[in-house]
């Protein structure tokens, strides 16, 4: 129970850490800056943080929720995309724990969704490096664990043709779509997106994303067409794909074996 304990609270500190390092990533991806040089600043005043700014959570609590230098307020953004992708870390864990491999393989997954998710929610786009990203990280642990003997070739060929064919029946979809609405139905990042989770999740679980992210998109739009009514028509998908995907992750096992008993 105390190593449980102790794993959870080092889970947790990574994820927090790791969620700000995400959070940081996405807001210089919609601002177009580098995101991978360049020292962390002030979005009002541009001073460059110190140390004692950077610790998640309780950086924005000790200064008051204001910046050191400028005292302009700062966004809650930071330490709510802070504590949520920790909460995401330490659900994830609890539900892959006894299989550190699948975890690490996922956690770097959800860590791509979750930036995809803030770039998407403010610029409308799916940054295609992430996209990429993910794709590596698949191939990467594929290969780990064809070396640990725990998959053939085939299975991940199988992989493979099902993120092929979920991303080729979504943009046919797409194109059926926008020839009925007479608009833009499903953005090519979306697209890809989903051709990237089909290699990860594989034939039985694709249908179960695609079902739960059409679900989460509606409940979205609703919502947003609630806050604003002059909201536009064209809303962020991305993050309802990567709802889905998180909970077909945890969940999709249990989901497929479900659906196979009523049948």
């Amino acid at each position: 129970m105390a190593e449980q304990i102790y794993e959870i609270i080092c889970i947790s500190l990574f994820g927090l850490v790791f969620g700000s390092f995400l959070n940081c990533m996405a807001m210089r991806m919609v601002r177009k800056e580098d995101y991978v040089k360049g020292r962390s600043h002030c979005m009002s005043c541009g001073h460059e943080l110190g140390p004692r700014d950077l610790i998640p959570v309780f950086s924005y609590v000790s200064s008051g929720g204001r910046c050191r230098y400028c005292k302009e307020k700062i966004s809650l953004r930071y330490p709510i995309t802070e504590i949520s992708f920790m909460v995401l870390s330490d659900v994830l864990y609890i539900c892959t724990r006894p299989d550190g491999i699948m975890f690490y393989k996922n956690w770097v997954l959800v860590g791509l969704l979750f930036a995809i998710a803030l770039v998407d929610l403010e610029a409308f786009e799916v940054p295609n490096g992430l996209l990429l990203a993910a794709f590596i990280s698949w191939a990467a642990f594929s290969v780990i664990e064809l070396i640990l003997g725990r998959n053939n070739l085939l299975y991940y060929g199988k992989q493979l043709l099902a993120g092929l064919i979920l991303g080729a029946v979504m943009l046919l979809l797409s194109l059926l779509m926008d020839s009925i609405l007479k608009r833009d139905s499903l953005g090519g990042g979306d697209i890809k997106l989903y051709a990237v989770l089909g290699v990860y999740l594989g034939f039985a679980k694709s249908y179960e994303l695609v079902l739960l992210s059409c679900i989460f998109g509606l409940i979205f739009a609703l919502i947003r067409k609630m806050i604003s009514r002059n909201a536009s028509k064209e809303f962020p998908f991305g993050p309802s794909i990567a709802s889905a995907a998180y909970l077909v992750l945890l969940f999709g096992d249990a989901i497929t074996a479900w659906y196979f008993k009523l049948l």
